[in-house]
């Protein structure tokens, strides 16, 4: 009995681990944690942030530190002396060493560090911004993939409806045939009628391969076990919309901001070059040679002003100005695109819900079509190709309805895309 029972257990756990379906959640997760697309995303907002922490460490300036050697055809002064001079005092030698370290750093650079550093803060959420908005549109496309899969699979179980219908048809006219009660004729009417199923079968099939394939690909996960799809709750409604509010809230217009602010600051660069630069440079240094010695130190500030650079300046100047106007026009041209694209998607939605329910009285027609077209030719008043016809017009119908729902819902997580709805998911 307890045998019977483990053997009965065993059998429960392998039905269960065959059936098991995975969820678009459990996909769009998988993305989040093996898609190299994000993962490279994730290294670029890194690789901003050591930028800036360097250009942050450009403020504090550098430490060197120095030596030489040199070796003169003669006996050379070791170290400068001072007035009055005392010939004893002075040293010589041909082998000479020097050592020693220094620390300089910017004073004065035209604000271009303190630019520097805003440039590089203001790149850093740009790119924080792109790798949310790569997301968005990885969880996208793999939630318009599995909608397909699941649209097709919806299609090809109507047809294969469809197709054992035909397949019970067939032997029914079997037996009319042979009791001479139907044309032989009519069986093959019905194998060609079969023939066109099995081949739309087939290519549904090799089209649901290719999208699990893509979704492999999306998810960044090749051996992903996609043999069985959880189905996914229908939308009943879409996102509310306000345009004006929406808009400038989206990610998609910040990174134009953004990018505005840095030409902004690029121009504040340029303008600095016309302005002087200080440096302050403080060494310490011992000069050996002859089994002596001397430390010498020194304290200088530098200023540097450029007369002329034959234009270059200027035409730094020109092309940060260039570049902030093309900004300002990619802000108008993707808030353009995107209202538009939002309106779009909305009518999408409409389009997709008439479909629904005109195909919802398509079926219910066809239905009625059909039923009485099998009774007119089992009476023999009329043709079979009327039956076959209206039989393949309510499956055609049916198979349409399942792609308009799911076209409904593409169209939904569309519009949740534009409004970037998947932020937190």
């Amino acid at each position: 009995m307890g045998m019977i029972l483990k053997k009965s257990f065993i059998t429960s756990l392998a039905v269960v681990s065959l059936t098991y379906a995975v969820s678009l959640q459990e996909i769009i997760q998988t993305a989040k944690e093996n898609s190299p697309v994000l993962k490279q995303k994730s290294i670029e907002i890194k690789i901003q942030d050591a930028v800036e922490k360097q250009k942050k460490a450009e403020r504090f300036g550098e430490v060197d530190i120095f030596g030489a050697y040199n070796r003169y055809e003669g006996s050379r002064i070791l170290y400068p002396i001072s007035i009055p001079l005392n010939p004893q005092s002075v040293v010589g030698a041909k082998n000479q060493f020097i050592g020693g370290i220094s620390y300089s750093v910017p004073i004065f650079t035209g604000f271009q560090i303190k630019k520097s550093i805003e440039i590089a803060g203001l790149g850093k959420k740009l790119k924080e911004i792109r790798y949310r908005l790569t997301k968005n549109e990885i969880i996208y496309n793999i939630k318009v993939l599995y909608l397909k899969i699941l649209s097709l699979q919806k299609q090809k179980k109507a047809l294969e409806t469809y197709r054992n219908s035909l397949q019970e048809l067939y032997k029914n006219i079997s037996e009319m045939v042979k009791v001479g009660r139907k044309p032989e004729v009519d069986l093959l009417k019905v194998r060609y009628d079969l023939e066109n199923v099995n081949a739309s079968v087939q290519e549904i099939e090799n089209n649901i391969n290719s999208l699990k394939e893509s979704l492999k690909a999306l998810s960044g996960k090749e051996d992903l076990d996609l043999s069985t799809l959880e189905e996914v709750s229908l939308s009943s409604k879409y996102p509310e919309i306000n345009l004006l509010q929406n808009v400038e809230k989206l990610d998609s217009i910040k990174q134009i901001y953004l990018q505005e602010k840095i030409n902004r600051k690029k121009i504040q660069i340029a303008k600095g070059e016309y302005l002087p630069k200080i440096f302050l440079k403080a060494s310490a240094q011992r000069n050996m040679g002859n089994d002596e010695y001397k430390d010498l130190w020194q304290i200088s500030i530098n200023i540097t002003y450029n007369l002329f650079d034959f234009g270059r300046r200027k035409q730094s100047y020109i092309e940060n100005r260039l570049r902030l106007l093309k900004t300002k026009q990619q802000e108008k041209d993707i808030k353009l695109s995107l209202i538009s694209k939002i309106k779009d998607a909305v009518n999408k939605i409409k389009t997709a819900e008439a479909k629904i329910r005109a195909k919802e009285k398509q079926i219910s027609f066809a239905k009625e079509v059909e039923k009485i077209e099998k009774a007119k030719y089992e009476e023999g008043v009329s043709e079979l190709y009327n039956y076959l016809y209206a039989k393949s017009q309510l499956y055609m119908a049916k198979s349409l309805y399942y792609q308009a729902l799911y076209d409904k819902e593409m169209a939904v997580s569309y519009l949740q895309y534009l409004l970037e709805e998947y932020e937190d998911e």
